[in-house]
């Protein structure tokens, strides 16, 4: 796989944005759209958008302590896939039970192993925060999923540990991960 360099990523405004290709994530819904929609009825080719949030900096020049964080979700997201799916897996029924009345039953099917998600969620962004904390950063997996089309699907993870599970604004929001690492607003 090609390094991700500085000059891939450009600045829309708000965030550092690139894009990336990662084979584990191929086969799952393509989620490329608007939001997480649905983009095609073929499965994805793997590849997501990748954001950095360095809002406090704002247009500031990527460093490569940046790229590192990035590079290393990149280079640990086999890893970080199984212990996301995984957490997931655990936390699916409660996710039925709370979407039981908002959903369809086809968009909430059993669910009895990891690879089964694959004809129900998509991923579309990878949230890079700018913090790290005993050496491992905070990665917010954002989610297209057949259950909440506006909401979403989220996961933080600190490296290979799931942090949280909820709507895309877990995976999105930078203070579940500075709560997470002890760190105070």
């Amino acid at each position: 796989m090609k390094e991700i360099t500085i000059d891939q990523f450009v600045w829309d405004g708000f965030f550092w944005r690139a894009s990336v290709e990662l084979p584990v994530w191929r086969g799952f819904q393509s989620r490329g759209g608007s939001y997480g929609s649905r983009d095609s009825d073929d499965p994805s080719d793997g590849s997501v958008h990748v954001l950095l949030d360095r809002s406090e900096q704002g247009q500031a020049p990527l460093r490569e302590q940046d790229l590192g964080l990035i590079r290393w979700a990149i280079a640990h997201a086999s890893e970080m896939q199984a212990a996301l799916l995984e957490g997931l897996l655990a936390e699916y029924p409660d996710l039925q039970e709370k979407y039981d009345d908002f959903a369809e039953p086809e968009d909430l099917p059993p669910v009895s192993s990891v690879d089964d998600f694959k004809s129900i969620i998509g991923l579309h962004t990878l949230h890079v925060h700018p913090i790290h904390h005993q050496g491992l950063p905070y990665i917010g997996f954002e989610f297209g999923c057949t259950w909440d089309a506006e909401h979403g699907l989220g996961v933080l993870m600190h490296g290979t540990r799931v942090v949280e599970i909820g709507g895309a604004d877990s995976a999105i929001l930078q203070w579940i991960a500075e709560q997470d690492a002890g760190i105070e607003s």
